[in-house]
């Protein structure tokens, strides 16, 4: 994946000075009472990642984000990287809605320029599960107001018998290309704003 990293840093960002952090967090749990196993809650709380109220606190350290996609990752949802003019991260901040929302997103983070989704596909995916899976990250990464203005890379890792061609030019127009290691080919797609890709309509239409 070194060499994808460095083809996306000469091709599509090489006039800028960017950072590439990897699991960069868009989202954290919102209410301690969607925690549902008893450990992870007592632990969340013996390191004060909820408030008194019973809600998670806005601002959290990189610390605390590592720990929770080592101790509690499903309660916190993160991108394969995060494109940034900051070299490092010492705190993130998050944001709810409403009061009864699920998540928190990521918010205030102008340093922010683009993120890197990475899908690993076998034989065993259908085409039509992969562009799902597409469908799939897009629609939750525009769920964070923050993630729309951003530039998006979609890099899908199949093996030879996956030409995903037709899946990469309904989304990314020409923005797209790809490239062989080995047994495998790599497609990258790109968009310099995820909320101007279009999903209105499928590659592969879905069973109804």
């Amino acid at each position: 994946m070194e060499k994808i990293i460095k083809y996306i840093k000469e091709t599509l960002f090489s006039d800028e000075d960017l950072s590439y952090i990897e699991n960069y967090p868009i989202k954290i749990v919102h209410d301690q009472t969607r925690v549902k196993e008893d450990n992870v809650l007592e632990t969340l709380q013996e390191i004060e990642f909820f408030d008194q109220e019973g809600f998670s606190n806005d601002t959290h350290t990189d610390k605390t984000i590592k720990f929770l996609h080592t101790n509690a990752p499903e309660y916190i949802q993160s991108v394969s990287f995060g494109i940034s003019t900051k070299s490092t991260y010492t705190n993130f901040t998050f944001s709810e809605k409403y009061p009864q929302d699920r998540w928190k997103k990521i918010i205030d983070d102008e340093d922010l320029q683009a993120v890197i989704e990475i899908s690993y596909f076998s034989d065993f995916d259908e085409e039509h599960e992969i562009e799902t899976v597409l469908r799939d990250i897009m629609r939750s990464r525009k769920e964070v107001p923050l993630l729309k203005t951003k530039s998006f890379i979609w890099i899908a890792d199949v093996t030879d018998n996956h030409d995903l061609t037709k899946i990469m030019k309904h989304y990314f127009q020409n923005n797209f290309t790809s490239m062989k290691t080995d047994e495998k080919t790599i497609f990258i797609g790109w968009n310099k704003q995820l909320q101007d890709i279009n999903m209105r309509s499928f590659v592969f239409q879905p069973n109804l």
